[in-house]
């Protein structure tokens, strides 16, 4: 395991995507953008299903204005790093910003960020990761470049990339990127069947909402909250833009749950979706998700479609070993996030062998307070 203790920055810069370079152990292009990345993190959870694209601005060394894109229809990471120099009086004629996605240049709900980086004076763009919209893909860069600008493309290109996964996901599927979270005793059982069990502590239970903060829905299986009932909020200690929305997603697809659970209770920007197969009666601010219903119930995939189209990026899966097994059977889930406690749960052993999955672009293990990035392609 590595030996970085699992403290609440480190969780975050996790459920992120990260762990991303630290800009101080960096120099030069390397260490501006990885402060870039810094300021991206700031948008997870907030900017879905655009892509929290974060810019610093940089002249002689010297950091002029940050921003991030926080919302979709409000300005973009570089649009905001510009109004940030200006609320500080600098001035940014000549100066070069690092910004982690390719700068859009078309009119869709904010004016392109190309043309106010070229009126700004912005004499040299560094960019981590080019944007796959079709939209763009290349298109800013040509621009700026067509503008005398000096573009460079690539720096901490893998870590960029590797941040902006759930953005391209959505871009190249129309599917949102599928966190799955699992936690499991030291015998690899999550404990005995038709009991709640707490198999890891309060503290890394804790941490564990970092994966909550940054997904806009947190689904649950049935069985999970029969068993432990949970409020299925995100309880994360920062606190976050008024206007955020975290689905919370039941799947039910019968409606056996009685109407008396907890996840049924409203909460302020947290609204609750039932996935179900068939009409029935309905459960007070409860929305019912109509889906396809599949060998094991509600259809996963639609469930996804239907998710994105709300304009959710992150998903959250928490839950039981049969629906983590329905998942990664399917080639659902992109990141892995398995806890272990140090102690046994004392229930049947969960087979899940998921060395060998093609699909699975991360694997996080925690353990013991410490954490360990098994696979991150």
């Amino acid at each position: 395991m590595s030996d970085r203790l699992l403290t609440p920055d480190l969780a975050w810069e996790l459920a992120c995507g990260g762990p991303f370079p630290d800009p101080v152990s960096l120099t030069g292009d390397d260490s501006f953008m990885a402060m870039a990345l810094r300021e991206g993190m700031l948008g997870v959870g907030l900017s879905s299903p655009n892509p929290p694209v974060g810019c610093v601005l940089v002249r002689d060394g010297r950091v002029l204005g940050r921003g991030v894109h926080t919302r979709a229809g409000d300005p973009h990471g570089e649009i905001m790093a510009l109004r940030d120099a200006e609320s500080r009086d600098e001035d940014v004629r000549g100066a070069a910003a690092y910004v982690t996605l390719e700068p859009c240049c078309y009119q869709g709900r904010t004016p392109p960020c190309t043309a106010a980086l070229i009126r700004a004076g912005i004499q040299r763009v560094v960019v981590g990761v080019r944007d796959p919209n079709p939209r763009v893909d290349g298109g800013g860069m040509a621009i700026l470049g067509a503008h005398g600008i000096d573009i460079q493309e690539g720096v901490l290109g893998r870590a960029c990339a590797q941040f902006h996964a759930p953005f391209f996901k959505l871009i190249q599927t129309g599917l949102p990127w599928v966190m799955l979270k699992l936690a499991l005793g030291a015998d690899g059982s999550t404990g005995p069947e038709g009991q709640s069990t707490q198999v890891t502590t309060p503290e890394i239970q804790q941490l564990a909402h970092a994966l909550r903060r940054a997904s806009e829905a947190i689904v649950v299986g049935r069985w999970t909250v029969q068993v432990d009932d949970p409020l299925l909020t995100d309880r994360w200690h920062a606190p976050t833009a008024p206007h955020r929305q975290a689905l919370r997603v039941v799947l039910d697809s019968h409606g056996r749950l009685p109407g008396d659970r907890k996840v049924w209770r409203p909460a302020a920007g947290q609204p609750v979706l039932r996935a179900v197969v068939e009409d029935l009666p309905p459960l007070r601010e409860v929305e019912d998700l109509r889906l396809p219903p599949s060998a094991n119930g509600c259809s996963l995939r639609h469930l996804l479609h239907e998710l994105a189209a709300r304009g959710v990026g992150r998903v959250l899966f928490e839950g039981g070993g049969q629906l983590a097994r329905g998942l990664l059977e399917l080639g659902l889930v992109d990141e892995f996030h398995r806890f272990t406690s140090e102690t046994p749960a004392l229930g049947k052993p969960v087979d899940l062998d998921v060395s060998s999955l093609p699909h699975l672009r991360a694997q996080v293990s925690f353990k013991d307070g410490r954490w360990d990035v098994l696979a991150r392609r």
